[in-house]
């Protein structure tokens, strides 16, 4: 008996078509979704004004314009949610503000927050300075490109004497 070219073909992927069958989930079981970890970090810098100035200066005896600059780096932690929501954002930001004036003003900022695909977020949380506690209020934008974000933010703390307004920028990248 003569077999045919498509016997001989079909004879020789029968082994392989028991594979790829046992490798497909049966109808009905969930599927797990496995996401890489998008831990990110990166340097701050921007402005704030003091509107009552600094205390740590007046302290010190030194004299200080309520504007001053900020460095500083930013640690990032997503926890993605699903696609229909915002994701939820937790920050730490490390600064130190007044420097160009001889004055080191550090800064400890810890946010919880939403940040929506569009790059819109808004959070809020605990600040310590060396005037002592503050609860800050934040918003801006972060722009995504390829793997870099650059985070445009606006925040707010007010303090038992004026409040404090900054404007930061910087870069972070998946560690």
């Amino acid at each position: 008996m003569r077999y045919g070219p498509w016997f001989v073909v079909a004879a020789a992927l029968m082994p392989l078509s028991s594979r790829i069958a046992s490798a497909q989930d049966p109808v009905g079981t969930r599927a797990e979704i496995i996401t890489a970890p998008d831990d990110r970090a990166g340097p701050r810098f921007g402005v704030a004004v003091l509107t009552r100035g600094s205390e740590t200066a007046k302290q010190l005896n030194k004299p200080f314009y309520p504007l001053t600059t900020l460095f500083g780096w930013q640690f990032e932690h997503p926890f993605d949610v699903g696609p229909e929501l915002p994701t939820v954002v937790s920050e730490l930001v490390l600064l130190v503000g007044g420097l160009e004036q001889n004055v080191v003003l550090p800064s400890a900022t810890w946010l919880i927050g939403f940040r929506k695909a569009n790059g819109i977020e808004f959070g809020a949380g605990p600040t310590i300075t060396g005037g002592g506690t503050q609860v800050a209020v934040a918003g801006g934008i972060t722009h995504r490109f390829s793997m870099v974000n650059i985070p445009i933010n606006f925040a707010v703390a007010p303090a038992r004497k004026g409040v404090s307004l900054s404007l930061t920028a910087g870069f972070n990248m998946q560690r």
